[in-house]
């Protein structure tokens, strides 16, 4: 601790090049926090998934409709304990600006397969079932327009109805809200509503489904039942390509982007570019401190000793700048929660941070420091 002040007079010698440093490195772990605090997330959702979870799509393209008629046949499979077809309608609330999502499945299968989602009031599976018209709402779009069991909601969509109109109306008969052991899980605003009703409604592609969802009893037999459902409609005018969830997961969000590539990527021009500026100035500021250099020489310093302060003080530096910009990147991240499943930076990405402000302290000092410790008190006084 008696070398504290020493450090902290290095590091502030220069007030004005040390609050620029200090920007410069916070902005790249902000950076840093921000897109790894991403990657992160969307690893942890994907490790989160369920293993006995299927999702039956064609294997033609996403876009691809299937007939309804092959949901008996997918029920029949070996180890399969519920399925439902599930097809996607996105409407508007009050405003153009103001999606909603709505899914259609059928009730009971659909919540006894995501059986993590909590409905309220008890009674309303069945109440969706009974209701041709009904609808459970996501707690948070519940919360979003100030809904309540009881009202109709009314949405406009692109798909046209029989009678012409784009109107879809809905009673509300219950809500439902994500599992609370995921607390950066942000609440659902979706809508899940009666397949039938939809499929009845709705001018095209009458009796033909987005996927279906379907539920092992054993996660362990999720691979053999995915390549029974697949074999089962091979060679047919709908042949399937059946995914668990994670790799469902998986494959939307690299159909939406390569994150882990950008990510890296972006980092690590960031970060080069933070070595080449620390480094330049770490070496601007040896050349101004010479003399002084000189002097704790003269009165006993070691060449170890000088060579430990000067990395003591880009390590303090760096991980100062480094808890400042990770600090901010967990506060900006939340703003990223629409995309990713996790609202929390996770600790292993300040694990990282830290070490990569390490990794960069060292390095960027390594050459200032060693040419500190071979300074020669001689030299170093004649040329002042």
């Amino acid at each position: 601790m008696k070398y504290l002040p020493l450090i902290c007079s290095g590091i502030w010698r220069k007030r004005g090049r040390s609050v620029l440093m200090l920007l410069q490195i916070a902005s790249a772990f902000t950076l840093f926090g921000i897109l790894q605090g991403l990657s992160s997330g969307e690893k942890l959702a994907i490790a989160s998934t369920h293993g006995n979870r299927l999702y039956i799509m064609s294997r033609v393209s996403t876009g691809d409709l299937m007939p309804i008629g092959m949901l008996p046949q997918v029920r029949s499979i070996p180890g399969v304990r519920a399925v439902t077809p599930r097809s996607v309608v996105v409407g508007t609330y009050m405003r153009p600006d103001q999606h909603v999502p709505v899914i259609g499945a059928d009730a009971e299968p659909f919540f006894g397969i995501y059986d993590e989602l909590k409905v309220s009031p008890a009674e309303a599976v069945n109440a969706l079932k009974s209701t041709r018209s009904g609808a459970i709402i996501g707690s948070g779009l519940m919360k979003l327009y100030g809904l309540k069991v009881g009202d109709r909601l009314t949405l406009n969509s692109s798909v046209v109805k029989h009678d012409g109109s784009r109107d879809w109306m809905f009673d509300v008969v219950g809500v439902f809200q994500a599992p609370e052991n995921k607390p950066g899980t942000p609440p659902p605003t979706g809508v899940i509503a009666n397949f039938d009703y939809l499929n009845e409604a709705r001018v095209t592609n009458v009796d033909r489904t987005d996927m279906f969802i379907a539920v092992v009893a054993d996660p362990r037999q999720a691979g053999a039942a995915s390549l029974a459902i697949d074999n089962a409609f091979a060679n047919s005018d709908h042949e399937t390509h059946t995914q668990s969830e994670g790799d469902f997961m998986t494959t939307q969000l690299q159909r939406t982007v390569d994150l882990d590539f950008i990510v890296h990527s972006i980092i690590a021009a960031v970060f080069f570019a933070s070595l080449l500026a620390t480094a330049a100035l770490m070496m601007q500021s040896l050349r101004e401190r010479v003399p002084e250099l000189a002097v704790l020489k003269t009165i006993g310093f070691s060449d170890h000793r000088i060579l430990v302060l000067s990395l003591a003080e880009s390590t303090t530096f760096c991980l100062m700048a480094a808890a400042i910009g990770l600090a901010a990147g967990a506060a900006l991240l939340p703003q990223a929660r629409a995309y990713v499943g996790v609202a929390r930076t996770p600790p292993i990405v300040f694990a990282a941070g830290f070490g990569c402000a390490l990794l960069l302290a060292l390095v960027a000092g390594a050459g200032p420091a060693l040419l500190s410790a071979r300074l020669q008190v001689v030299d170093a006084l004649a040329e002042q």
